[in-house]
């Protein structure tokens, strides 16, 4: 590997007397914590737990490795796991572009590995920029994770150049090291990444699995379950295992979601559940790199009659984000702030500016009334017209305090003013960690970002009611897990394309009988304030049974 400031491990540097211990993880653990957040953060540094690294390093050592490479190396966890379960003798070479995660790793190695520290190589470069002069036969990595904004974007005008793979300029960097990686590890050699799980779902994702899909064997893509992070990051963490080699035709890629740790998972032969653990084994080449992956992980109870004869979401309605103030705590105002600067109400309108204020599945006026009684900000300024003496004070205070040269302020004109927007006739919930919540907003409020706004392109109060209905169904549940973008400790979002995406009974194609009794579910829905088990199934039934009766007429898109 050629690279600037190589560091040479020799057998023996004069460092220090060998205090390998076996079991050290703990004391890696600690020295990256030691490490301020804020910095390892700003580099995408996420430490790799040890089973983890374990589990990745096996993998390697199972296809017979005699040279390794972490591109990424940190402060060594992989190159440490293959120094202690590794019995052949390994060639080992490790980059990072931070010199002081290599001054670490140099004297982690050194310390609890002298005898065996002659077969390592660091190198302090940058992995994406440095040229490969001598391919390995594993390499096993935990890239940085950096959002498109965090380094130079040239690197993605640089993988275009090098592998023909137009990624998106939105492109995480970790998206990158994978690409990288084709031209690192010789052919039949093996590769291990942990990355976050976002690529299964986003847009540059498409281009990243297309990629992989093409150029590699895909042992396993191996999720942590989604209710549990290992990265100290709002994200949920995926190991892909393959192989440098096209795939054979009958080869079949493993989809795997554990709960429980990792022994043995990698033996399991069968589809299904067991010991904490599930496993899919897929075609290859039948995988689609233009959907959702996290349908992969599921056993999906959903009849394909009844995916087949719905339409997107998109045909039905539009969606938009919530309303951005650029400070929600300026431009909300509580009953006692309104009285306190006495704002005229021409100046004001209903608002929800935060997703614990809607518990249940519609929003009335009285809901408004209530929590503005309990002291929730539930008025937003919203002021098209020439200020009053009132509110021109109020203007005042929000310049004492610096508000109008927040970003989104200092880009309006004037900087108080508001996105115009009229009020959605449903509101959903941004974040969940159970089921989303579709809302039927009959208090006409307006919506923050903690909720987007869905319009449906009819008018009919029954019909909205109806679709509501298809929303908060467990089927629509079933279909959400496949479209949802998945955060940790069990986190869930879903941004407008998503929505727009989502597969939904075409609503407005149903009999007149079927949308009435659909609306009439949803409003029993709405009254029920506690054990809604019993109206929920039977919103489901009815949902499937409708679904599943369409005539080929009412299937058409």
């Amino acid at each position: 590997m050629a690279a600037k400031n190589r560091i040479t491990l020799p057998a023996d540097t004069g460092v220090g007397k060998a205090t390998h211990k076996p079991e050290h993880e703990s004391d890696l653990a600690d020295l990256h914590q030691k490490v301020d957040l804020q910095y390892r953060r700003n580099n995408g540094q996420f430490f790799t737990p040890p089973d983890v690294a374990e589990f990745m390093v096996r993998y390697g050592i199972d296809g017979g490795t005699r040279t390794m490479l972490d591109p990424a190396c940190g402060l060594g966890i992989f190159i440490d796991k293959m120094l202690v379960l590794n019995e052949k003798r390994c060639r080992i070479y490790g980059i990072d572009k931070d010199p002081s995660m290599v001054n670490a790793c140099y004297l982690d190695i050194k310390m609890r590995h002298k005898a065996k520290s002659g077969r390592v190589k660091l190198h302090h470069a940058d992995y994406l920029e440095s040229k490969d002069t001598e391919k390995v036969d594993f390499l096993v990595c935990n890239p940085p994770y950096i959002n498109f904004h965090g380094f130079d974007r040239n690197l993605i005008l640089k993988t275009k150049e090098d592998f023909g793979v137009n990624f998106s300029l939105l492109t995480n960097i970790y998206a990158l090291f994978m690409v990288k990686a084709k031209n690192s590890v010789k052919e039949g050699g093996r590769i291990a990444f942990i990355t976050p799980s976002e690529f299964f779902y986003t847009g540059y994702g498409k281009t990243l699995k297309k990629f992989l899909l093409e150029n590699f064997t895909i042992d396993s893509f191996v999720t942590f379950d989604f209710d549990s992070t290992i990265f100290d990051a709002l994200t949920t963490a995926t190991v892909t295992l393959m192989v440098n080699k096209k795939p054979e035709t009958n080869h079949h890629t493993k989809f795997v979601r554990t709960s429980r740790g990792l022994d043995g998972i990698m033996e399991m032969s069968h589809r299904g559940i067991k010991q904490g653990v599930y496993m899919n084994k897929v075609a290859q080449k039948s995988i689609d790199p233009n959907i959702k992956w996290q349908s992969y992980f599921t056993d999906s109870a959903i009849p394909d009659l009844i995916l087949d004869s719905f339409v997107p979401l998109s045909r039905l309605a539009g969606v938009k984000r919530g309303i951005a103030t650029g400070s929600n705590d300026f431009f909300t105002l509580s009953e006692a702030e309104k009285t306190q600067w006495d704002i005229e109400d021409r100046f004001l309108v209903p608002v929800v500016s935060k997703a614990v204020q809607i518990r249940g599945y519609e929003v009335t006026k009285n809901n408004m009334i209530e929590l503005g009684k309990n002291g929730h900000k539930t008025h937003l300024l919203y002021c098209f017209e020439t200020p009053s003496r009132n509110l021109s004070k109020y203007i005042k205070h929000g310049e004492n305090e610096g508000v109008n040269n927040r970003y989104l302020c200092s880009h309006r004109s004037p900087w108080y003013s508001m996105e115009r927007r009229r009020a959605a006739p449903i509101l959903s919930t941004v974040f969940s960690r159970d089921n989303m919540r579709f809302i039927l907003n009959k208090a006409e409020c307006l919506n923050l970002a903690s909720y987007h706004g869905i319009y449906p392109d009819f008018d009919d109060v029954g019909v909205t009611e109806a679709l509501l209905c298809y929303l908060n169904s467990d089927l629509c549940m079933e279909i959400q897990k496949q479209a949802r973008r998945e955060y940790g400790n069990g986190l869930h979002k879903f941004e407008p394309s998503d929505l727009l995406d989502l597969p939904t009974m075409p609503i407005d194609r149903i009999g007149r009988k079927d949308t009435l009794k659909m609306a009439s579910l949803f409003r029993r829905l709405a009254r029920t304030k506690s054990r809604t088990e019993n109206v929920r199934a039977k919103i489901d039934d009815t949902v499937r049974e409708i679904a599943l009766s369409l005539t080929p007429d009412q299937r058409k898109h």
